[in-house]
This record gives C-alpha cells, structure tokens and sequence, in this order.
C-alpha cells in the first residue's frame, strides 16, 4: 500500500476539481455576476422572414455564416439611428482580424426606407426591412429607440442591447463570441 501512495495522491489531486465542481452544480451555485454585457435571449429567436430596401425578400442564406450586428429601430433613422450605425461600425473596426466574420445591418419597419445616405458613408452596411408582424416583433420594433441585436451564423437573434448600452460592452461580447465560436 504505501507504494500506491503517490499514485493515490496524483489520482486525488487530478479528480478533485471534479468534486469540487460537481457539489458546486448539486448545491445550485452560481456566478453572481454573467459574462455577457447584453441580455441574452433565452431561447433564442429565430430569425423572421426580411426583405431589403428595394422590397425583394432576404433569405435566410444573406445571414448565414456571418455574425450580425443589427441596428434596429421604428421609423426613418435618426440621430440615435446614425449614431448606433457609427458606433457598430467602430465596433466592427475594432474586431480587426474578426471583421470578415461580421456584418452590420439596419433594420426598419418602413416599407422603403431612404438608405442611400447611409450607404454614401458606410458602403458596406447592410439595409432590411421587417414587414411582417413577426418580424416586428422578433426585432422589438413596437418599442421606442433603436437597439443593437447580435445574429449568430445559424440565423438566431441571441444577444439584445437596451438603446443606452455603452459599445465598449457590445465589443467585449462580440469580443468573446467570436473567440470561442467555431461557426461564422
């Protein structure tokens, strides 16, 4: 026996932080604070039928495989509107070596919203239209201010960002999605 006992330690020491963790989970601890910055969407929501600016419906395929930041919000887009595009663009920069696995769009409920200003300053910004109630509200559109939603590359709306949220939050989580995600 006083062989093993080395081996026994080891062995002790190597199935420890799985006792640990396993009456952690049985006594129903948790972290009190979560990792993400915005709220997360549980379960997440499926991503409606859209259509672009010109009224021509999206498929689902213009999602798939990128990560999307959407800015979305009734009505034309305003100054808290142009402001969130600027700020999701800043974000988009920031990402660096992750931008190509991120897109932006701005998402209206109007049923041809003006988008060539926008498109004059950022070329690479994405334009939809949510026409359907379902659509409406997956995005929250009967609601006041625009708000910022992260699209997963499966076409899930999993994370939301309350109109007042601070970027630097938004990166930290795009951030952290992108560096543990395989997909997109």
């Amino acid at each position: 026996m006083r062989r093993y006992r080395p081996l026994l330690l080891i062995l002790a020491l190597l199935l420890m932080p799985f006792a640990v963790g396993a009456g952690l989970y049985a006594w129903g601890w948790h972290p009190d604070q979560p990792g993400n910055h915005g709220e997360l969407l549980s379960p997440p929501r499926a991503l409606p039928p859209l259509a672009d600016a010109s009224g021509q419906p999206l498929g689902k395929q213009d999602f798939d495989g990128h990560w999307s930041l959407v800015v979305a919000g009734p009505g034309p887009c305003d100054t808290a509107c142009r402001n969130w595009i600027v700020a999701t663009r800043q974000i988009h920069v920031a990402l660096y070596k992750q931008m190509p696995r991120v897109q932006r769009t701005w998402l209206s409920d109007q049923a041809a919203p003006d988008v060539a200003p926008l498109h004059a300053l950022q070329p690479d910004l994405h334009a939809a239209v949510a026409r359907s109630a379902a659509a409406r509200a997956a995005f929250d559109l009967d609601g006041h201010g625009h708000r910022v939603y992260v699209v997963d590359p499966l076409g899930k709306i999993i994370l939301r960002y309350a109109p007042d949220a601070d970027p630097h939050n938004i990166l930290k989580d795009m951030e952290r999605l992108l560096r543990y995600a395989w997909a997109g």
